[in-house]
């Protein structure tokens, strides 16, 4: 992956802000002007967009976040989807959880499982951290009656 923040540090620092504010933006319940930033700042990540170091993974994770929030699981796991290959490390559990979660609200339990079992074989049960416990509970119930 390149790191933008050496290639064109100025523009690093712009989409940066960018997301900055749209979270903010989204913590204030300024939903529309959030979603406005987070695409901004995907239209300003240069070619390959999946291929940027932290900021992929960044406005992806936004953009699946404020999807996933607002209950558009299917653009949720489009975003979940690229978050996942933008992920700077293998052993970044989060963007298989969120993809784990948004099969499991899409009721495709099956790819739900496997995203949730990989991030398990990396993280047991800490990879499950802060989220509902709803997901883990699911893991664990089918990993038990596949064993």
């Amino acid at each position: 992956m390149k790191d933008l923040s050496e290639e064109s540090p100025d523009l690093d620092a712009k989409i940066s802000s960018i997301v900055e504010g749209g979270n903010k933006l989204d913590e204030e319940g300024k939903k529309p002007q959030a979603l406005a930033a987070y695409i901004q700042a995907w239209e300003l990540l240069p070619e390959p967009k999946l291929g940027w170091k932290l900021l992929t993974g960044w406005i992806a994770g936004s953009l699946y976040n404020f999807y996933f929030d607002n209950g558009d699981f299917k653009k949720s796991k489009y975003w979940a989807q690229a978050a996942l290959a933008g992920r700077s490390s293998q052993r970044n559990t989060g963007p298989l959880i969120d993809l784990g979660m948004v099969c499991f609200e899409l009721y495709e339990e099956g790819e739900a499982f496997r995203y949730f079992d990989e991030a398990y074989s990396i993280g047991k049960e800490r990879a499950f951290k802060e989220r509902p416990k709803k997901y883990l509970n699911f893991y664990l119930i089918k990993k038990n009656k596949n064993e």
